[in-house]
C-alpha cells in the first residue's frame, strides 16, 4: 500500500506554495480512477474537490456544494475522482496537530468551503503575503469539525434544513418551511435564528451559491443558466450572493478551478 510523504498526491502539480508549517497545492486529477489504491498520508490533510465528481469514503452528509474532506495522518482511504478525473486543491500540515480529529470527515459547516476557497483564491496568486496564507490556514483548520446540533436543539429544525437544501433550486417562503417543519411560521423565524444563528433565507442563499459553484465545477454552461438552475432570478443576483459568501465573483471563481466561459460571463 502507498503512503504517501507530505504534500504528495495522486495528480500533477498546477502551482504549489510552501509555507514553514503548511504545503498549498492545486491539483490535477490525472490518475485514472480504477487505478488510484487504497493509500494513506504520512501527515494530516485537507481536499477541496474543485472540478469533477469526487469519491470519498469520509464521515459527514454529502450536499450539493464542492467536496471539502478532512483526512487524518496514518487513514487508510481511496479517495478519487469518478470517470474522467479532475481537480482538487490540497492543504498539507506538516506538524501533528492535537486539535484536529483522528477521523476522516467530509466538512458540512457553513463557513468550511468557504474558507477553502478564499485559502486557493489566495494561494493562487503568487503575491499574497505569507502572513495571509497563514492566517487562511488558520481560519479553514478551524472548521475541522464535526457540526453538532446544538444542545436542546428542536428536532423539527432538521426537517427545516433538509427542506431548504432539498428545494434551494425553487422560489419558496417561510410558511413553506415551516409547513415541512410542522411548525408555525413565526416561531420557526425565531428559533431558526436562535438555534442556528441565521435565517432560514440566509441558509437559501448559501445553498444556492454552494449549488451553483458545484454546476460552474460540473460543466461549462454560461453563467446565466447555472444562475437560474441554482434557483438565482438573474446572473447579477448570483454574482452579488457570490461575492458575499465566497468574496469572489462566479467568473473568478471558475477561472480559478480552470473552467472555460465566454468573455460576456464576465460582468
Amino acid at each position: 500500500m502507498t503512503s504517501f510523504l507530505s504534500g504528495q498526491f495522486f495528480g500533477a502539480r498546477a502551482f504549489e506554495r510552501t509555507l514553514n508549517e503548511v504545503t498549498l497545492a492545486h491539483f490535477a486529477g490525472t490518475t485514472p480512477e480504477h487505478e488510484v489504491a487504497e493509500h494513506s498520508h504520512d501527515t494530516a490533510h485537507l481536499v477541496l474537490a474543485t472540478r469533477g465528481r469526487y469519491i470519498t469514503s469520509a464521515h459527514g452528509a454529502a450536499g450539493d456544494g464542492p467536496v471539502l474532506v478532512y483526512n487524518p495522518p496514518g487513514i487508510v482511504h481511496r479517495d478519487r475522482f469518478a470517470g474522467n478525473g479532475g481537480w482538487f486543491f490540497a492543504v498539507s500540515l506538516k506538524t501533528a496537530r492535537d486539535d484536529l480529529p483522528g477521523d476522516a470527515l467530509r466538512l458540512d459547516a457553513p463557513g468550511a468551503v468557504p474558507a477553502a476557497v478564499r485559502l486557493l483564491h489566495a494561494a493562487a496568486d503568487r503575491d499574497a503575503p505569507v502572513l495571509e496564507l497563514e492566517a487562511l490556514t488558520h481560519e479553514l483548520t478551524a472548521e475541522v469539525r464535526p457540526l453538532p446540533a446544538p444542545p436542546h436543539c428542536p428536532s423539527w429544525l432538521a426537517a427545516a434544513q433538509s427542506y431548504i437544501a432539498d428545494m434551494a433550486r425553487h422560489e419558496i417562503g417561510v410558511a413553506d418551511v415551516a409547513a415541512a417543519a410542522g411548525v408555525h411560521p413565526v416561531y420557526l423565524a425565531r428559533q431558526y435564528r436562535r438555534w442556528l444563528g441565521c435565517s432560514p433565507g440566509h441558509d437559501l442563499r448559501r445553498r444556492r451559491v454552494e449549488l451553483a459553484a458545484s454546476l460552474l465545477a460540473a460543466n461549462d454552461a454560461p453563467l446565466s443558466d447555472i444562475a437560474l438552475e441554482a434557483g438565482f432570478c438573474d446572473q447579477s443576483h448570483l454574482n452579488r450572493a457570490f461575492m458575499a459568501q465566497w468574496g469572489m465573483t462566479p467568473a473568478a471563481f471558475g477561472r480559478l478551478i480552470g473552467c472555460k466561459r465566454p468573455r460576456q460571463d464576465e460582468a
